[in-house]
């Protein structure tokens, strides 16, 4: 907030302020320790962008929410060491916000007809078992041979890549289909 306050004195000085920007919704803390102020800094910057699943406005609506949540928190119970709380975090790991946001952005939940999170999950479980059975044809030389084997040791593999939902997606999508 400081930071656009400053820009908008700055512009306002020159009368260059855009009439859009002459008001500026800016947060007050009360002093505090200098501790006190660190960990509010460190957690603001830790705030990461709302995912689009989870946009009032383009996002999923509250059902197929329901069925993304509910279906990915019970992946990640049952994989509890292959997910990352940070939406950043590398193969072989995934990260629930993440996941969710790309099955969503793929419309897998629409696509399949899915009606449940048990439909969802079982899919996911599915495609997972598909991945590994597959696993020296799809990941044949992988870089680093230590992902691949976590991986199969937690008999999880959806996080090596992003292909398997692009995949499905389009398999799942009858305007893709080239059987005109």
């Amino acid at each position: 907030g400081q930071h656009r306050l400053g820009a908008a004195q700055i512009l306002a000085s020159q009368e260059r302020l855009d009439d859009s920007l002459g008001t500026i919704l800016v947060e007050v803390y009360p002093k505090m320790t200098t501790s006190s102020a660190q960990a509010l800094f460190t957690e603001i910057n830790k705030v990461q962008p709302v995912k689009l699943v989870d946009l009032p406005a383009g996002g999923a609506s509250m059902d197929e929410n329901a069925i993304l949540t509910g279906a990915v928190e019970e992946l990640k119970s049952r994989y509890k060491d292959m997910f990352k709380p940070s939406p950043n975090c590398r193969a072989p790991h995934v990260n629930v916000d993440v996941l969710r946001d790309e099955l969503h952005r793929a419309r897998i939940v629409s696509r399949l007809e899915l009606k449940s999170a048990d439909e969802l999950l079982r899919w996911l479980l599915k495609v997972n078992e598909e991945r590994l059975a597959r696993r020296d044809e799809l990941w044949p030389a992988p870089k680093n041979p230590k992902v691949l084997d976590k991986a199969v040791a937690h008999r999880f593999v959806l996080g090596m890549d992003g292909t398997w939902i692009r995949d499905h997606a389009t398999e799942a999508d009858p305007s893709t289909d080239d059987d005109e």
